[in-house]
């Protein structure tokens, strides 16, 4: 809270406010309250000592509001006074009300880089990612020096899906400011999303050195444990993270996941109830609940989403973007578990919206990008980077698009004693992207990739997937998306196992609209968008069965895994080199931990429920219809 009382006989006088200033900035919050209220008896048209009644109360954690929204009615020309009015209006939940203030206090003050700041992070609060932007942008053209508007900026950029315009903005602010912990944490969190784990890992380290009592940190890291399978190291981390802040809801959360995916459900609905015995509305952790629990007619996580969602709609409280997102995504899955489907739908729809909305995403460059592949590894490219290899038959690759069985194809194979479920690894992509000959982008570097670099690409994917598992016979890789790949899988590994698993383009589809993923995913939240990203990669599915010897690729159809689960497996397993053993019909007994949106599911035997599912939503489907076209059946 910054200002200074302008001169006036009729308020009170310098030494008045000195000594209410002194108070504050003695941190005499409750003295400050006591003595300005008296001075607003004499006075109840100052300004300022309104001012320092709202800073004194928002001190003291009280409702500062009114004592805000006094002083700007007073000083409508005090830019100083609106930005204090936005931070009461932003504490209060009214994100929109906070920015118009934000807004009328750089509209009175063209250089208040503060008020930029706090705008840009309410627009982002709002879902409003590009104008926020805009804002952070302003702010460091008008002072470039701040480091603190470079961490925000980059925290926006990571939003939107450009990792690497993020990492440059926290860097920019760790120039500026070194010893910038948050901004280390940040680094961190964009490495972990672009699977540099080890990079990740030394940055958190050094936000730990400087803020050795940093409790989110410690959750970041036992979130990186998490997505890299080290359960005992991740559930340490989130322990010390709690020991500092016994509150700390990620901390909570990521505990409550972890239990989820080690198939412990009661233990993680168990740290779901202690955050929302905290903190009634973390969205997220209702998601959670509900992603990993049927919900029933009475139940409770459920009347809870319903009664915060009318109370959002009529204006009551006020939700921030990404908290919306979860919201309505909980209640579409909570109403699909009831059949509600009509209600179902319209949440959805809302919830792919707002998500769709916080992103840039081009189906013409998707579909050049399928193009470019498709040409890059024609029948000639192949035979020429043939012999380049690693004749390792460790891996086992299953793929596919996301929600089309892979994790439950995954399953039945790890639940053989001779295989390890490694789950989705970023591992392949990460290498695939490296730079060669100056050119860093798939598919494009592989057109001047020479022999000695593809052996070593090769060597480098089987070294970090043997880490995983030294002992193990086999281990599989289920990232869905190296589908891209699969020419370059063929020749880098000829011994490796490539399972295609496949579903019903519609089931599929609307399985991948109904879910809020942790990754990027971007096509998936618009009907058109996705039902145009699945006619590509069927096109390029299309392309590796013509270009690839007869039996390089399994394809397993997901149906058919569901209609004759034993006959399928054993197929299966087969083409894994493997004998037989009950275990892979068993699947679901299986503990391994599953971090997929479908680690509720595999716990429990096949059911034919998702089979035409799309069928009880077609009424809403006309635009994934219609851009599906002949893949319809």
């Amino acid at each position: 809270m910054r200002s200074t009382p302008r001169p006036n006989p009729r308020a009170p006088t310098s030494a008045d406010f000195d000594a209410l200033i002194s108070l504050f900035n003695t941190r005499r919050y409750a003295e400050l309250e006591s003595n300005v209220t008296l001075l607003l008896k004499k006075y109840p048209d100052a300004s300022f000592a309104w001012q320092l009644l709202g800073g004194s109360l928002q001190m003291q954690g009280k409702n500062s509001l009114t004592a805000f929204q006094k002083a700007a009615e007073l000083s409508p020309q005090d830019p100083t006074a609106h930005f204090n009015l936005g931070v009461a209006l932003k504490s209060s939940g009214q994100a929109e009300l906070a920015a118009n203030s934000y807004r009328q206090a750089v509209a009175l003050k063209p250089d208040y880089v503060e008020a930029y700041n706090n705008l840009g992070g309410t627009l982002k609060d709002l879902g409003q990612l590009d104008s926020a932007i805009t804002c952070y942008l302003h702010a460091i053209r008008i002072q470039p020096h701040v480091a603190l508007t470079h961490n925000n900026l980059g925290t926006i950029f990571k939003d939107i899906g450009d990792i690497n315009a993020a990492i440059a903005s926290y860097r920019k602010a760790l120039d500026i400011q070194p010893n910038y912990a948050e901004a280390y944490s940040n680094i961190g969190n964009a490495q972990k999303q672009l699977g540099d784990y080890d990079s990740a890992l030394k940055s958190y380290r050094k936000a730990l050195e400087i803020k050795p009592d940093y409790a989110e940190v410690y959750s970041n890291i036992g979130s990186l444990f998490k997505e890299t399978e080290q359960s005992d190291e991740s559930s340490k981390s989130y322990l010390k993270a709690l020991e500092i802040s016994p509150v700390c809801d990620s901390a909570m959360l990521g505990l409550a996941d972890l239990c989820a995916i080690d198939g412990k459900m009661q233990e993680s609905e168990a740290w779901v109830k202690k955050i929302l015995s905290v903190n009634p509305n973390n969205f997220e952790a209702r998601f959670l609940l509900a992603r990993t629990k049927k919900s029933r007619t009475e139940d409770e996580n459920l009347a809870a989403l319903l009664s915060i969602a009318i109370s959002a709609k009529r204006g009551e409280i006020q939700i921030a973007h990404q908290s919306l997102i979860s919201l309505n995504f909980s209640l579409g899955k909570c109403l699909d578990d009831l059949g509600e489907y009509d209600r179902a739908f319209a949440y959805f729809l809302e919830g792919c919206k707002l998500k769709r909305a916080t992103f840039k995403y081009d189906h013409v460059q998707m579909s050049k990008h399928v193009d470019a592949v498709i040409n890059t590894f024609s029948s000639t490219t192949l035979q020429r980077l043939r012999g380049s290899s690693n004749t390792s038959n460790v891996p086992i690759f299953v793929l596919g698009m996301p929600r089309s069985g892979t994790t439950l194809t995954e399953q039945i194979i790890a639940s053989h004693p001779n295989v390890y479920g490694a789950g989705e690894l970023p591992n392949l992509q990460r290498i695939i992207q490296r730079e060669v000959a100056g050119v860093k982008n798939f598919p494009d570097n592989i057109i001047p990739l020479d022999h000695s670099t593809l052996i070593k690409w090769a060597n480098d994917y089987v070294a970090e997937l043997c880490q995983r598992a030294p002992n193990a016979r086999h281990i599989t890789d289920k990232m869905p998306s190296n589908f891209w790949g699969i020419g370059l899988i063929h020749v880098m590994l000829p011994n490796a196992k490539i399972i295609l698993v496949n579903r019903n383009p519609v089931d599929t589809c609307l399985s991948c609209f109904t879910k809020l993923f942790s990754g990027s995913l971007e096509y998936s939240y618009d009907l058109t968008e996705l039902g145009q990203y699945y006619v590509g990669y069927a096109r390029l599915m299309d392309h590796w069965r013509a270009v690839l010897p007869a039996g390089t690729i399994l394809e397993v159809q997901y149906e058919d895994v569901v209609e004759n689960q034993e006959a399928q497996a054993r197929r299966i397993i087969n083409f894994c080199d493997l004998s037989w053993d009950n275990a892979c019909i068993d699947f679901y007994k299986n503990q391994r931990s599953v971090g997929t949106a479908s680690l509720a599911q595999v716990r429990q035997p096949i059911y034919r429920s998702s089979i035409e599912r799309w069928r009880s939503y077609e009424k809403h489907l006309t635009p994934l219809l219609d851009a599906l076209g002949d893949l319809v059946s």
